[in-house]
């Protein structure tokens, strides 16, 4: 595999909690006043480059917000709610979510950033971080950056204890820009996207708060099956999770049941004005479903969740997701399962979904007031580019990955006994 890579020579920033340590002199300052960015970096890199004016946008800047993802995407954004006025506007408006933007000295809106508060979840998602082409040579994006992430990050410490982001392949920058405040790949998402109407992999990079993995992380043992090996020693080394159980569940699965389970099941299928569709497969008079969110802009399945009493439904399941992929010749699909069910892993691996990524803490359960590890399973079709642009520690993540067997072809039966 062919990268580009950056230099990393500054000290590792671990947590949330060392990063704003950094900027400890800032503590007694108003949230807003941080946006003035009135502060040094030198730790960082020195720049001469024109600060940029940083602002929490404002319904009335939902157009402008828009028309950049659209200027720089040349309309083929592929998540289309940012490239809509009106659905900006109602995320500037709910408490949910937060948005920048960054103005020239002029005053023209030159980018944008966002974040989607996951509260639930105690996770929040960053994304859509861009600036117009033609200032990237005169703007300190770089501070502009810094300065949402010391906000944000401040602000919601207590409500948030991880942070992720998707990371694009097509540029090291912001692979880079995370890196240096402590967002570390932990997962790699081959073809998941589909940019400039090409097909493109991602990096999903994450960040937690001090004390979650020591104190909130779930008490649980891992248990995971072989395949997943790789997967865990690179978190391992990161974040010192211990040491976990390995196994190798025998699925001895009910053929009947399984022929009885495809008659009941049905599905749901409800899409928004964009073309996107939240599909839910069920059984009728049972609590098991299992439901994922489409993109056929990205051609791509995420967000999948499933609740089952038995194994046979979830094959059942995971065999109506294939026949989606197959039917609507789709590049992706990814599923975080469960590091303490062995069997389901295995159900998923089987049907050819491997696993890219370990992510501890990633669920968090309300019950126990505790996160649970998660595995990042998933499952794509094509050629992954070779001349992707990468990182070292993104070099070291695929390294670990590269040594997993491929599995092509449908082997989903392979490795299961049938009753």
């Amino acid at each position: 595999m062919v990268s580009n890579s950056i230099s990393l020579k500054k000290k590792e920033i671990i947590n949330v909690d060392e990063f704003l340590d950094k900027f400890q002199y800032l503590s007694n300052l108003d949230l807003k006043k941080i946006l003035n960015l009135d502060f040094e970096l030198d730790f960082y890199y020195k720049s001469e480059k024109i600060c940029p004016i940083v602002e929490l946008a404002k319904p009335e800047d939902s157009e402008e917000i828009a028309n950049i993802f659209k200027e720089i995407y040349r309309g083929t954004y592929p998540y289309k709610h940012l490239e809509d006025i009106e659905s900006i506007k109602d995320m500037i408006i709910h408490p949910d979510y937060e948005w920048f933007i960054f103005k020239s000295p002029a005053n023209e809106i030159v980018g944008c950033f966002g974040a989607d508060l996951e509260f639930n979840e105690k996770r929040a998602f960053l994304h859509g971080f861009m600036i117009k082409k033609q200032y990237h040579k005169t703007i300190d994006i770089f501070k502009a950056f810094i300065g949402c992430i010391i906000y944000l990050w401040r602000k919601y410490k207590e409500k948030i204890m991880l942070w992720y982001g998707e990371m694009r392949t097509n540029e090291a920058i912001s692979q880079f820009f995370t890196s240096l405040i402590g967002m570390k790949p932990i997962a790699f998402l081959p073809n998941k996207d589909i940019f400039f109407n090409k097909v493109e992999s991602d990096i999903l990079h994450i960040i937690f708060n001090k004390n979650l993995l020591k104190e909130y992380r779930s008490d649980k043992k891992p248990k995971i099956i072989r395949q997943v090996l790789n997967c865990y020693s690179y978190s391992n080394r990161r974040y010192q999770l211990g040491l976990p159980i390995v196994e190798n569940p025998k699925l001895t699965l009910d053929r009947n049941k399984i022929k009885d389970i495809k008659v009941i099941v049905d599905r749901k299928t409800k899409e928004d004005k964009f073309g996107f569709q939240k599909i839910r497969f069920f059984i009728k008079n049972k609590d098991s479903y299992f439901k994922f969110f489409l993109n056929p802009y990205s051609k791509n399945i995420e967000k999948i969740e499933y609740n089952i009493e038995d194994l046979e439904e979830l094959y059942v399941f995971i065999e109506k997701l294939k026949e989606i992929i197959e039917d609507m010749d789709f590049n992706y699909s990814e599923c975080f399962v469960s590091s303490y069910k062995p069997s389901h892993q295995k159900l998923f691996y089987n049907a050819g979904f491997i696993p890219r990524g370990y992510v501890p803490s990633w669920k968090y359960n309300k019950e126990n007031d505790r996160f649970e590890d998660k595995i990042v399973f998933n499952y794509f079709k094509g050629v992954i580019d070779k001349n992707i642009k990468i990182i070292p520690e993104t070099n070291e993540l695929l390294d670990n990955l590269n040594s997993l067997p491929s599995m092509d072809g449908d082997y989903f039966d392979s490795l299961i006994k049938f009753e």
